[in-house]
């Protein structure tokens, strides 16, 4: 078969199943994190807000112990030269609670048997992880990094109660079990709207060993809708267990007419909570009084 290529196409129209145990190491991601994605969070996450260490779940693209499934409606093919096997027309390759599909799915292997150093999906693409869902135009993942990146027009990740949305891409970091959208990154959150330069969405699991939410943060021209609150910082972070909001950087308050400046701040949404700090510089609250025009109506009445 050397040079040569192996298709497999579906009689009558039928879609064609790839299944087995030989090609699914690609998406059993571990969690050894690697360097790249430790130097790009550390960048971006203020000290008071550090990233929560991997414990598995939200970024499990794959368990090695279950089954590998490659679908496409137009075949399969595999070409021994190159080393890649290509799925065509609709494909998804899906593995336990994980799958990737788009119009074209391409598998570069490292020629080692059950290996893949690479995954390119192109058209429509769709990536299923936990109860995250996301889309893009472009998909690629690099085994070396584990990490998937998603680039294209209309980039979504729509889960349980978030929708996020990016202009630059989106990246499935594996090993850290975290979500991070670059450039105009938006995060909806019920009635809350958390805008940054980049968001990031980490996972952890649950007693049950399901996959939640366990951090969203976000870093750079950061701007929060909150309870008819506007905020304004440099980093932010949220923990949907406590409902507790923490800012730092320039933080800017503005409530209706007033306004609070600090470098810090904290909103526990439970409680019913706030506090501004200075982190060692003055910290400013501007009230604006009643209008003149209120007081002198309420004078006339009398």
């Amino acid at each position: 078969m050397s040079g040569g290529a192996m298709t497999a196409t579906g009689a009558g129209g039928k879609r064609v199943w790839l299944a087995g145990a030989a090609i699914f190491v690609v998406l059993a991601l571990g969690t050894m994190q690697p360097a790249s994605a430790q130097e790009t969070t550390d960048a971006a996450a203020p000290a008071e807000t550090a990233a929560p260490a991997a414990t598995g779940g939200g970024m499990d693209f794959g368990d090695d112990s279950q089954p590998f499934e490659l679908g496409a409606d137009q075949g399969i093919e595999w070409r021994s030269k190159e080393k890649t096997y290509t799925a065509r027309g609709n494909a998804v390759a899906t593995q336990g609670d994980s799958s990737i599909g788009a119009d074209t799915l391409v598998f570069y292997t490292s020629g080692e048997e059950g290996s893949f150093d690479r995954i390119l999906a192109t058209g429509n693409v769709k990536v299923t992880s936990g109860s995250s869902v996301g889309h893009g135009d472009k998909g690629e993942y690099d085994a070396t990094q584990k990490l998937l990146l998603l680039t294209g027009n209309n980039l979504k990740i729509v889960s349980e109660n978030d929708t996020v949305t990016a202009r630059d891409r989106i990246e499935y970091w594996t090993g850290r079990n975290a979500i991070t959208a670059r450039g105009n990154a938006a995060v909806v959150r019920n009635d809350t709207r958390i805008f940054g330069d980049t968001a990031t969405l980490y996972f952890a699991k649950d007693a049950e060993g399901k996959s939640k939410l366990s951090q969203i943060q976000a870093d750079g021209k950061v701007k929060v809708l909150n309870n008819g609150q506007t905020i304004y910082a440099k980093h932010f972070a949220y923990n949907p267990d406590t409902d507790i909001a923490l800012m730092t950087g320039d933080v800017r308050i503005v409530d209706g007419q007033n306004e609070y400046r600090g470098q810090r701040a904290e909103i526990d949404n439970k409680n019913k909570v706030s506090r501004i700090l200075g982190g060692g510089q003055r910290v400013h609250t501007f009230i604006k009084p009643k209008s003149n025009d209120n007081q002198n109506s309420g004078t006339n009445g009398q």
